[in-house]
């Protein structure tokens, strides 16, 4: 089942999560754009991952969140095609990481 998608309110501006902050279901859902529902089955699907058992989300959880949201909006994924994605762009993200650890 999928969850309701609200429509993006043009009227709200864009947020910069602080690096180190922690942000709580509610506050996350609103800050991207979405429903609690949407962030509830992003979540189980496996496209997010909360910083906390509580789902709790860091800035790096929004991100990935917005991302996921962009990504269903704009190019109209389905499920598997967000989880596919997203584990692309996971195993991107590792060999950047790798990459910076080499010696130049």
């Amino acid at each position: 089942m999928k969850p309701d998608i609200p429509q993006q309110d043009e009227s709200r501006t864009a947020f910069d999560p602080e690096a180190e902050a922690v942000y709580s279901l509610e506050v996350v859902a609103e800050l991207a754009c979405v429903s609690i529902q949407t962030v509830r089955h992003y979540h189980e699907i496996g496209v997010i991952s909360p910083t906390t058992e509580a789902l709790e989300f860091n800035s790096e959880g929004l991100r990935q969140l917005r991302r996921i949201e962009h990504l269903r909006q704009g190019y109209e994924l389905s499920d598997s095609g967000l989880r596919l994605v997203s584990d692309l762009l996971h195993q991107i993200e590792q060999l950047r990481q790798e990459l910076r650890q080499w010696p130049r």
